[in-house]
């Protein structure tokens, strides 16, 4: 694909910037809930505020599925 021609594509993730959702990333083979807001994309990557002042940046290949928070954030027990 020439960069021209990935202007006109839409950024996979644009639909859920500002919203709370939970993302299952890839860790080893293992899947991880992480709830968070995303902040932004870049080609590679996805910006990801965990809590206020938390921000990292995940490797789209690490993300499996997004879902869009429907209750508050609760308190996962360990």
């Amino acid at each position: 694909m020439t960069p021209e021609g990935s202007k006109n594509l839409a950024p996979a993730y644009s639909a859920w910037v500002d919203k709370h959702v939970i993302l299952l990333i890839r860790v080893r083979q293992y899947f991880v809930p992480m709830p968070c807001s995303i902040i932004g994309e870049t080609d590679a990557d996805v910006r990801v505020s965990i809590q206020p002042g938390w921000e990292l940046d995940i490797r789209k290949e690490l993300i499996f599925a997004v879902e869009e928070a429907t209750a508050g954030r609760e308190p996962y027990m360990n």
